[in-house]
């Protein structure tokens, strides 16, 4: 290696510094490396000139930062400048003189190339020269020994650094006797770039082809639409003298703001590419080589320190694999130490606080950031060294993906407790995303608020895995995560619906197909482990030996304890784990923190139990185990909803069977789910769970409601006609004429199967005229209906139209004896909606055709010349048929012949106050026994269900007529009818007539 001093005279100082800070302040374009070429000779590669030779060929650098130009340098600011080639802070950095400010503020610029803290570094065009590059000036003060806590400060602001400065490509001249030849060559450069320069460094830093290279403490801020091509930190010089006893720390912290960070390049990108555009260092592959390394970082073997990284995302990207290097620190012995002589180990050395002895790398995304890449670490965990046997003054700091054996013949296993010399822990808050790529190696995963971590055709393994608040681990294709504790909490999920593997993938030494696994799983608080494929969990989708679905203190604002939840969907499962709910209060209260174990209603769930007879203790010489498949107390939720299929479908379907006749734990309904016509709920039956069938669904009850709700109408029709009739027998003189009423009434209707609710509003007219007989007095017409309905129950609704047409007379013979009658023709059309139990929205449409008649014999019994009681009988019935149709949710109801009869025996009472010849009121009074007879039934879904209405009722009701002149009148009544199934709370009628 060749490492060379510039000596400057003070003009060409003064010169250079007055041109470096004109130039910057004027936002200028920079090359740092440059080649002075004598046009004579040829470059000699071997014995390349010094800088500065006159009439010499060299490769030149001017890329220095410093905190004054004396030198020629860069000044501590770029703002708007464009640089070719490499920057060094060497001499910035190692400047510990008081009042020196130890930053670079990077802004709206552009560094085709990189920026380090190390002397800048080249080769020649064959790699065999390497060279290094140093400037010595009377105003440098250069000081070997690290200060803790004199930090770089590095601020990048709407900049890129894109590391694509491969090297100096130069052309040669020199004479061949008289004549002029060239010769193409390249310098390469960047410092700490290339795996050529690997082991170079003066602390063994790996450089990685890196835009920021960097083995000096760092603060480095990057923001405001920056994009950098990767960052390498590296544990530089932690010598210092006066540093005795005391226990320091090398920190570097990176944050990340509204930024990208990105995958730097260690090949030379010039002679690949596509369609004339080179690859660039940016281009992120994923296949895990040194060239998809976007954050680096590595302690030094020498240093007696523990090096703290700490990384922070807000709103950015990091595009790139994350390498973190560890190995223990000077003076710390992993396999213990004899401190006093005598032939003990007794200590393990180093700090006596266990954190000064560990590196760390904490990377933090938020805020909606995202990270594509892989996170690896070579972290110094062995088995053979690091084993709770070797630990004399330390405790574990991790877990081991193997196993812990005894330190004896036996080898049994023990634990998997671990001390290592370094821990990478990551943090996904507030939205932020992790896509993982190949193979992950971390100690913890925190996944908060919303955020979301994706494994497919990629491995992640962590000692543990958390998620909080909504977030979410996604587990597909080929995907594989190992845990040793899984928490899923407070509505998060782990989503193993996609995961579809068919490789063997290998797992600290075993060899696993499950897509996920966890020595424990716990569920809690809403949190669901969510299982979408018919697979056994012993070589599916994941594998545990403990499940554990189990709620926090935390109620909900209904007072609450909401749980973890185990969907299995319509999966066939069989899960080979003990199953456990650890809630100990009592099942009577309201906030009961229930297991609940999630499915469709054609899924079925085998809990089998981990069938370790030593439950986990390899020293247990008990034959049996003592832990049941499943204990607890469970809630089972049914999420599907679906019209389609009969009783026979669901009735009494099996959903869990617990492969265990000694188990305690308890199943119970958590809700009710809408399938076929009816709902059905769990119910357990000694170690099984099955489906028990309850009510009609809202929308069944709708559909099969609609006759009777007919039938409403039309009644109502029919007491509208017949108040009419009855008017024209009281009062005043009435020769038939033209008559207006409206109607309206609420129905409540219940038969133990159907069940609703009825709004009716509706408008008839007519028109009769008096025919006089040899042996009665007739009155003959003809009438219209109209009528809206409002039908509803739950979350049912129909919306009824209907319109009728009635022909009608009145015979009243001399004895007062009188018989009405009226056929009747009605069409109704009903738009049914409801919603399911999954939320659903279900509708469809029905019409219905329908023929009616109305009998009715009664005797006026006069009371003076103005009272009257008549007691009648009467009898009247609606035929419909209506058609085939099916709702949106796929339930079919096949046309029904519903009739419908009434009968009514009562009598009315009325009195009429005659004021003038023109003027006269007739109230009047009813009471009346009904006998509703309406046996039917409807085919639904193949099944026939009853949806007759029937029963006896007592009406009672209350009228008015008022004549304002001999040929104009007004009326109007009012009833109530109950008992039976059907009651009408209330009914009205009110009128107009103008007789002839």
């Amino acid at each position: 290696m060749h490492s060379w001093k510039k000596k400057l005279v003070v003009s060409q100082l003064a010169l250079a510094c007055t041109l470096a800070i004109t130039s910057q302040a004027n936002a200028t374009t920079y090359d740092t490396w440059t080649y002075i070429d004598n046009p004579t000779t040829a470059l000699d590669w071997t014995n390349m000139d010094l800088p500065g030779t006159v009439d010499g060929n060299y490769v030149d650098y001017n890329g220095f930062v410093y905190y004054n130009n004396a030198n020629g340098d860069f000044d501590q600011t770029f703002n708007g400048d464009t640089v070719n080639g490499t920057i060094s802070t060497y001499y910035l950095n190692h400047d510990y003189t008081d009042g020196v400010t130890n930053t670079l503020n990077i802004s709206n610029s552009v560094i085709h190339g990189s920026i380090t803290s190390m002397l800048p570094m080249g080769t020649s065009s064959d790699g065999s020269y390497v060279y290094q590059y140093s400037e010595y000036g009377t105003d440098r003060v250069i000081d070997e020994n690290w200060h803790d806590g004199d930090v770089f400060n590095l601020n990048i602001s709407n900049t890129t650094i894109d590391d694509d400065y491969e090297g100096l490509y130069f052309t040669d001249s020199y004479l061949n006797g008289d004549i002029t030849k060239y010769t193409n060559e390249t310098f390469n450069t960047a410092a700490g770039e290339g795996n050529e320069f690997a082991g170079l460094f003066e602390n063994g830093g790996v450089g990685l082809g890196l835009a920021v290279n960097l083995d000096v403490e760092s603060n480095i801020t990057i923001a405001n639409n920056s994009h950098v091509a990767g960052i390498s930190l590296t544990q530089g010089n932690t010598v210092n003298d006066t540093y005795t006893t005391e226990s320091h720390t090398w920190d570097n912290n990176i944050n990340v703001y509204d930024s990208t960070v990105t995958s730097g390049s260690v090949d030379s990108l010039e002679e690949t590419g596509f369609y004339g555009n080179s690859a660039e260092p940016s281009d992120y592959t994923g296949n895990g080589g040194d060239n998809d390394v976007a954050l680096y970082f590595s302690d030094s073997a020498s240093s007696h320190y523990s090096m703290k990284n700490n990384v922070y995302f807000s709103n950015s990207t990091l595009l790139g694999d994350v390498v973190f290097e560890s190995t223990f620190n000077e003076g710390f012995y992993p396999q213990g130490y004899d401190s006093n002589g005598d032939d003990v180990y007794d200590t393990n050395g180093g700090w006596a606080d266990d954190t000064l002895n560990v590196d760390e790398l904490n990377i933090t995304l938020d805020n909606g950031s995202k990270w594509i890449g892989s996170a690896t670490t070579s972290a110094n965990v062995d088995d053979e060294s690091m084993v709770s046997t070797n630990w004399y003054d330390v405790t574990g700091n991790s877990l081991y993906p193997g196993v812990v054996v005894e330190n004896n013949n036996w080898g049994r296993t023990i634990d998997d407790q671990v001390f290592q010399s370094g821990v990478f822990n990551v943090t996904l808050n507030n939205g932020s995303e992790w896509d993982t790529v190949n193979q992950s190696n971390i100690d913890t995963l925190a996944v908060n608020n919303g955020s979301q971590v994706n494994v497919a055709e990629s491995s992640l393994i962590s000692d543990t895995i958390t998620l909080t608040n909504g977030s979410s681990m996604n587990i597909g294709d080929e995907g594989y995560v190992g845990t040793d504790h899984l928490t899923i909490d407070s509505y998060s999920t782990v989503d193993l619906s996609s995961a579809d593997n068919t490789s063997i993938y290998s797992l600290a030494g075993y060899y696993y197909t499950p897509s996920l696994y966890a020595n424990t799983i716990t569920v809690t608080n809403g949190g669901m482990l969510d299982v979408n494929v018919d697979q056994f969990d012993n070589n599916g989708v994941f594998s545990t030996d403990k499940l554990e679905l189990t709620s926090g203190n935390t109620a909900d604002h209904n007072g609450n304890v909401v749980s973890g939840v185990f969907n299995i969907h319509s999966s066939d499962y069989v899960l080979n784990a003990d199953l456990v709910n650890d809630r100990t209060w009592d099942t009577a209260q309201a906030n009961y923190g229930y297991g609940t174990i999630a499915m469709n209603s054609d899924g079925h769930l085998t809990i089998n139990g981990n069938g370790d007879i030593n439950n986990g203790d390899e020293l247990d010489n008990s034959s049996v185990d003592n832990v049941v498949a499943a204990t607890g107390n469970y809630k089972v939720r049914i999420d599907n909803a679906t019209g389609a299929g009969s009783v026979a479908d669901y009735k009494g379907n099996e959903l869990i069977y617990v492969n265990d006749v000694n188990t305690d734990a308890t199943f119970s309904a958590a809700n009710k789910a809408d399938l076929g016509a009816y709902t059905y709920q769990a119910k357990q039956e000694g170690n099984t769970v099955v489906l028990e069938q309850m009510e009609l669904t809202d929308y069944a009850n709708m559909a099969l409601s609609i006759p009777s709700a007919n039938t409403n109408i039309w009644n109502l029709e029919q007491d509208t006609v017949g108040t009419r009739l009855t008017n024209a027998r009281h009062g005043l003189a009435d020769n038939g004429g033209a008559w207006v009423s409206y109607f309206g009434g609420n129905f409540n209707g219940d038969n133990g199967t159907i069940n609703y609710d009825q709004d009716v509003n509706g408008i008839m007219v007519g028109v009769d005229t008096k025919v006089d007989g040899n042996n009665a007095k007739w009155i003959v017409g003809a009438a219209a209906g109209f009528a809206k309905g409002d039908l509803s129950d739950r979350t049912g609704q129909v919306d009824q139209d209907s319109q009728s047409a009635y022909i009608y007379s009145s015979a009243r013979f001399a004895n007062n004896i009188f018989v009405d009658g009226n056929l009747s023709y009605s069409h109704f059309n009903n738009d049914l909606s409801a919603n399911m139990s999954d939320g659903t929205y279900v509708d469809g449409n029905t019409s219905s055709d329908a023929w009616g008649f109305g009998l009715k014999l009664g005797y006026d019994l006069k009371l003076g010349d103005a009272g009257y009681v008549t007691p009648y009988g009467s009898v009247s019935g609606l035929f419909q048929s209506g058609d085939d149709y099916q709702l949106s949710n796929d339930m079919k109801v096949d046309g029904q012949s519903y009739d419908s009869m009434r009968y009514e025996l009562g009598v009315d009472a009325g009195y009429t106050f005659t004021y003038s010849e023109d003027q006269a009121l007739t109230p009047y009074f009813k009471l009346a026994y009904v006998y509703d007879d309406s046996n039917n039934d409807a085919d639904v879904n193949g099944d026939s269900i009853d949806n007759g209405v029937e029963g006896s009722a007592v009406r009672v009701g209350l009228g008015t007529q008022f004549s304002f002149t001999k040929n104009f009148s007004a009326y109007t009544d009012a009833n109530y009818l109950g008992g039976g199934d059907v009651d009408q709370d209330w009914s009205a009628n009110v009128g107009v007539k103008y007789t002839w």
